[in-house]
């Protein structure tokens, strides 16, 4: 008989343990109790706070005064020269535009053969380097 029993030893199993258990449910729904009137007596504590902060004079505006007081400092600050450059595509646009009186300072504007040769031998390389996938 011992050896028909083997697969059974346990036979001092405690059943239906799935059932509620109301001693937990007690302490789970006292805790809740105690976590809310925590936090009801925090909210009205923060209310009074907030109340007594409120009432408080407010600061004066020493931003303002620093404000300007920054301002009226960046007037005085001189404004650095900055370089002005012209984009290469000037260049075709000043030979729309009839020549300026000559003047020392102006460079001699490139007459529109020249130009125009120059555009050819540029197709040319392109086209070239377009045959060689190089571009």
């Amino acid at each position: 008989q011992l050896s028909r029993s083997k697969p059974y030893m346990n036979l001092n199993m405690k059943l239906g343990g799935l059932g509620p258990d109301y001693e937990t449910i007690k302490e789970k729904v006292k805790k809740l109790k105690l976590q809310k009137e925590y936090s009801r007596q925090i909210k009205e504590y923060n209310m009074r706070n907030i109340t007594v902060v409120q009432r408080l004079p407010a600061k004066p505006p020493v931003s303002s005064v620093s404000r300007q007081k920054a301002l009226e400092y960046a007037k005085k600050i001189p404004k650095p020269k900055t370089l002005i450059t012209k984009p290469p595509e000037q260049e075709v646009k000043e030979e729309v535009v009839p020549p300026a009186p000559a003047g020392p300072s102006l460079p001699p504007l490139p007459s529109l053969e020249s130009l125009w040769n120059r555009h050819q031998k540029e197709k040319e390389l392109v086209a070239a380097f377009k045959t060689l996938h190089i571009l």
